[in-house]
């Protein structure tokens, strides 16, 4: 099956999953406890600019509440500005704009959000709060970009696919620590072996977005816990573009008497998120 043939069933699935959602008032996917009465993307629209779409891009959302989709709209924006600078960072040490098509509409969407009168303050501010550093060969202070926020937009992506593949089921109800690993080298013979070489791999913006993932399904007695890499502008060459691997396990969910966050804990160490106390 073509990776075509194989987004037009999941597309499908994804709508008759979105009309049932909608007919039985169910919950936002992000905290499951308010109603979904809005939607986001999957991933973020913010981080696959306009000028890279065309008539027939069909973007997969999900349903979700007001708080949750506009609480996570400025990590998405922080987001899309850590990828564009950090992909970019070449050509801006060379004081050149990008010659990738990909890259450089990154960089036009992150200059025209910058020059945007209507949310120019706000995004200043944003930009004004974030982490900083002192380049080591110019004394200047700059954005650190390796501590820009990315959790929460990292792990709605994740929690957006498991609802999708789950059918309707609900992530956060399983209380799940999380672990997340930025900026993974995908070039390790073991990741290739394990991971990109043994999961399913559906969910994806031809080469601007790939997800590899590994779900626990409620009707095999492992539901919460999904095992899933991100992959950003990788052109579909391992060891390109950006990416991010996490994994989500629950408490309470066990294989064998175990309990699965305990399985991680003793293989990750401690969780990057860990389970709200109950």
């Amino acid at each position: 099956m073509s990776n075509e043939e194989g987004y037009r069933i999941l597309n499908s699935k994804h709508q008759r999953l979105l009309r049932n959602w909608k007919r039985k008032k169910g919950p936002c996917i992000i905290c499951g406890e308010r109603e979904g009465v809005g939607k986001d993307h999957l991933p973020p629209e913010v981080l696959f600019p306009k000028r890279l779409r065309d008539d027939t891009t069909e973007l997969l959302t999900f349903p979700v509440c007001k708080p949750c989709n506009n609480g996570a709209s400025d990590d998405d924006f922080l987001f899309s500005v850590l990828l564009t600078l950090k992909l970019n960072q070449a050509s801006y040490l060379n004081n050149q704009e990008p010659t990738d098509p990909d890259l450089l509409a990154l960089h036009n969407q992150m200059r025209g959000h910058c020059e945007d009168l209507t949310k120019i303050e706000h995004r200043r501010k944003l930009l004004q709060g974030a982490p900083t550093r002192k380049d080591p060969l110019t004394g200047r202070v700059e954005i650190d970009v390796d501590k820009l926020p990315v959790n929460r937009t990292t792990t709605k992506i994740v929690k957006s696919i498991y609802w999708l593949h789950t059918g309707g089921d609900i992530l956060q109800s399983y209380n799940p620590g999380w672990w997340i690993i930025s900026f993974i080298d995908t070039f390790k013979k073991n990741f290739i072996e394990k991971h990109l070489m043994t999961t399913n791999v559906d969910v994806q913006w031809n080469d601007r977005f790939i997800t590899h993932h590994m779900i626990g399904h409620p009707e095999n007695g492992v539901g919460g816990f999904i095992l899933c890499s991100l992959h950003f502008y990788t052109q579909k060459t391992i060891g390109s573009g950006m990416s991010w691997y996490l994994i989500a396990s629950p408490v309470n969910t066990k294989v064998n008497d175990e309990s699965l966050f305990d399985i991680c804990t003793q293989k990750f160490g401690s969780a990057k998120i860990a389970p709200s106390k109950q």
